[in-house]
């Protein structure tokens, strides 16, 4: 259940026993804010948060028990809004014609796991705004083809499951802004820019219920492209068919489609070129 913060949110349980339970809700299994109410009529409960915040996302479990017996049910609820914009962009051409938009990520990308980015290009010749890259979770995209002779200006946008944000405008990119080195006859000459490499944006932290889908996303740099290798508990997951992971332009990826408990630990991302090696970790908490 996605809400957007600010609205109420109602969840209601239908039950049948006999004799009538007794009902308790819990929120990540500890007592509920005291901004939440409970109400409950014979056969079913509901539980209202009148004004949602962003800190009222979580696992809400509902437990009934009686002298027969008991039993529980689980909904998760993730309140949100729209995003704020991201920060200034910077723009940097170290080989022609490519430029490297980066950017400050939006404020709101600490506390939503669900955010990207979405840069849009449009230049002197054509002046019309295009979609050039979407669901970016990392703060920098490599514009290609950029030509001489134009002037170019990006947007970049924050985006979740409410909608986008305001863009961020970058400065104007055109001749005067090329930084190009020159060989004696005058000719640019394409600059090899050679890093180790670097984590970006890092892993963060995720609990689940069991059974339910993990999605697990990091944005590694370096230069030559860094090899990276995913581990769990120090043990290589490449070969594990558990695990979906892709490495796009330096948003490496890993997806579970129905965690377990054993799959609980420390989630470990090694990347490695020529020049050294980055790593950032997390944990997953499989809840039963």
């Amino acid at each position: 259940m996605v809400m957007r913060a600010g609205n109420s949110v109602r969840v209601k349980i239908n039950y049948e026993a006999s004799p009538l339970p007794d009902i308790t809700w819990v929120k990540d299994g500890e007592p509920l804010n005291s901004w939440i109410n409970i109400i409950n009529t014979e056969g079913m409960s509901q539980l209202v948060i009148p004004s949602s915040k962003r800190i009222d996302s979580g696992k809400y479990t509902i437990k009934a028990k009686n002298s027969v017996g008991q039993a529980s049910f689980d909904v998760e609820v993730r309140v949100t809004d729209e995003p704020k914009p991201p920060g200034p962009i910077e723009l940097e051409q170290i080989v022609h014609g490519k430029v490297i938009v980066s950017w400050e990520p939006s404020p709101d990308q600490e506390v939503d796991d669900w955010l990207y980015y979405v840069v849009a290009q449009h230049d002197s010749n054509t002046r019309v705004w295009k979609t050039v890259a979407d669901r970016l979770f990392a703060t920098s995209y490599t514009a290609l083809n950029i030509t001489s002779g134009r002037e170019y200006h990006f947007r970049v946008f924050a985006k979740n499951d409410i909608g986008l944000s305001e863009p961020s405008e970058s400065p104007t990119w055109g001749m005067s802004s090329l930084k190009m080195s020159t060989a004696t006859t005058g000719a640019p000459t394409a600059v090899a820019v050679e890093k180790p490499p670097s984590i970006l944006v890092p892993l963060k932290v995720h609990t689940h219920p069991n059974g339910y889908q993990c999605y697990m996303t990091c944005a590694v740099s370096g230069s030559p492209t860094p090899h990276v290798t995913w581990y769990l508990n120090d043990a290589n997951l490449h070969s594990n068919h558990n695990y979906y992971m892709t490495n796009a332009y330096g948003v490496c990826s890993m997806y579970i489609l129905r965690v377990s408990p054993e799959q609980t630990g420390e989630y470990k991302v090694v990347a490695v070129n020529s020049f050294g090696k980055a790593e950032c970790s997390t944990r997953l908490t499989v809840q039963d």
